[in-house]
């Protein structure tokens, strides 16, 4: 689970789903979420080689290598094998094609916010 030591007692105090997600911590999972879509080549607004070098870079951008997609998880207090794990299943199940006429944005931004950390865990993979 998240937690917000920096959050005085009393206001956003319950257990419950997203109640502990900063708006911090929820930016760089919607960084993360927007670079799934990206590397599913969904609602990406460019074309030709722009659009291609898009999917090309973000599908690169997955990989426990990559310092700056091991910080963003970091911020975002998720793991990055666990990001990478998710990402290769929704891009083996053709998530572009299940959620063709979907709003994916809405179901990933969902679906990845509603995973908490534990704060005893200490993400640093970036260093």
């Amino acid at each position: 689970m998240i937690l917000n030591k920096d959050t005085p007692q009393g206001i956003n105090t319950s257990q419950g789903e997203g109640s502990a997600i900063t708006p911090c911590v929820l930016m760089y999972r919607c960084v993360i979420v927007r670079a799934i879509m990206d590397a599913l080549d969904v609602d990406i607004h460019a074309w030709g080689n722009a659009r291609d070098n898009i999917i090309k870079d973000a599908i690169d951008w997955f990989s426990m290598k990559d310092y700056q997609f091991c910080l963003v998880c970091d911020y975002a207090n998720l793991e990055p094998s666990f990001i990478i794990k998710k990402y290769k299943q929704l891009r083996d199940a053709n998530a572009k094609k299940l959620f063709r006429g979907k709003n994916l944005n809405k179901f990933l931004t969902h679906y990845i916010c509603s995973f908490h950390e534990d704060p005893t865990m200490k993400n640093n993979y970036y260093g």
